[in-house]
């Protein structure tokens, strides 16, 4: 009896412990490189940061198959200046969003 109250107790406190760990990974990052971010500004960013990924992979894909195509400049591209909140998009780069764990590196 006293074996299945210590393990028990063991298996509570794992359970318990790994519950703040799975929490964390929900919550978005607060800072991109030198930028502090409102919460508001973290979801921008967030989906600014996975349209930088998509435009690089779908740039990437466009390079493969089709090199002698014109290049083309889409709207909204990356001369605009483009400002969320207190947050500089025009600083915000593909490299940076992966260190602030917004994306995965491909």
């Amino acid at each position: 009896m006293h074996i299945k109250a210590i393990v028990s107790a063991a298996a509570l406190s794992v359970a318990l412990g790994f519950g703040g760990v799975v929490y964390a990974q929900d919550a978005l990052p607060t800072m991109i490189g030198e930028q502090q971010l409102t919460p508001a500004d973290a979801e921008r960013v967030k989906v600014y940061c996975e349209d930088l990924q998509n435009a690089e992979n779908q740039a990437e894909g466009a390079e493969a198959t089709d090199v002698d195509a014109p290049a083309t400049e889409e709207a909204g591209g990356a001369g605009e200046t483009a400002a969320v909140g207190e947050v500089d998009m025009d600083l915000i780069t593909l490299e940076a969003c992966t260190e602030a764990g917004f994306i995965m590196a491909p």
